[in-house]
């Protein structure tokens, strides 16, 4: 995605001098993504893999933003300028025209990559595409267990991975926002409080997927597997958030961990391009 970030060229020109001035650099950098999108699904000028990058650097960019204290509000109203003065750019315009073919080059650069990272606040996602088994986005969490996203079916599901032979369900905890206001932007991974959340139990229990290589088995361990539904609303989360996963064991232990919402969005897509 670096090399993706790189390429796209500045869309100045498309913003409105008023909002221009008073925007800082991330606001301006998401107002320029939401402007070519806005562009492109008035013009048809990409095809769907171009697209998708497109709108997974647009998310990428909009946490940045975020995360740097800029409002959902605020962003809101810029996306909302962008988008008009984009509406007066002609689809034959040269500077939209160029920018086109700068993001349908930089994708094939982009889907021939096989590993990303994707930093947040104080974790990061790191993406992997080799197959050496069905992992493709985790976020360590500092344990043995991994949280991520694996390959299920056509499509990625939300899914956590631990060690533990005997471990016996997964809850997953989001922020309820009809409870509680939104995040702020912390370095201290803090989940909001339990009676504040909606309470996601896994759908499927399965022996753990990790592997070392391809050739290897799969290490001994559980995996819980999250559905479509509830892999949507994690991917919905605000990026500043901060989530709780329990897992309990027949042991009677129980195991909690803290996720990182952060740029799950842009690892989910370039996660997909496989």
């Amino acid at each position: 995605m670096i090399s993706f970030y790189r390429a796209i060229f500045f869309l100045a020109l498309l913003m409105p001098v008023a909002s221009h001035a008073q925007v800082n650099g991330l606001e301006r950098s998401y107002a320029e993504r939401m402007a070519m999108r806005a562009i492109d699904e008035r013009c048809k000028l990409l095809e769907s893999g171009p697209r998708r990058a497109l709108a997974g650097f647009t998310a990428q960019a909009r946490g940045a933003a975020l995360r740097s204290g800029s409002s959902t509000q605020r962003l809101d109203l810029i996306a909302d300028q962008a988008k008009t003065a984009a509406a007066a750019k002609p689809c034959r315009d040269p500077a939209v025209q160029s920018e086109a073919q700068r993001i349908i080059a930089a994708h094939k650069g982009w889907r021939a990559q096989l590993t990303g990272n994707y930093p947040g606040l104080a974790r990061s996602w790191k993406v992997d595409r080799g197959g050496k088994d069905i992992w493709r986005a985790v976020q360590d969490t500092g344990s043995a267990t991994r949280v991520g996203l694996i390959a299920s079916g056509t499509g990625l599901s939300f899914a956590v991975e631990t060690p533990d032979l005997n471990a016996s369900g997964a809850r997953l905890f989001l922020r309820d926002l009809s409870k509680l206001g939104p995040p702020q932007p912390s370095r201290t991974l803090a989940p909001p409080l339990r009676n504040g959340t909606t309470i996601h139990v896994a759908a499927s229990r399965r022996p753990a997927a990790t592997r070392a290589r391809v050739e290897s088995k799969p290490r001994a361990g559980t995996l819980f597997v999250f559905s479509d539904a509830t892999t949507r609303a994690v991917l919905n989360a605000d990026p500043r958030d901060t989530f709780e996963i329990e897992i309990t064991s027949r042991s009677g232990t129980v195991t909690r961990l803290l996720v990182e919402v952060g740029d799950l969005v842009a690892a989910f897509t370039f996660a997909a391009e496989f």
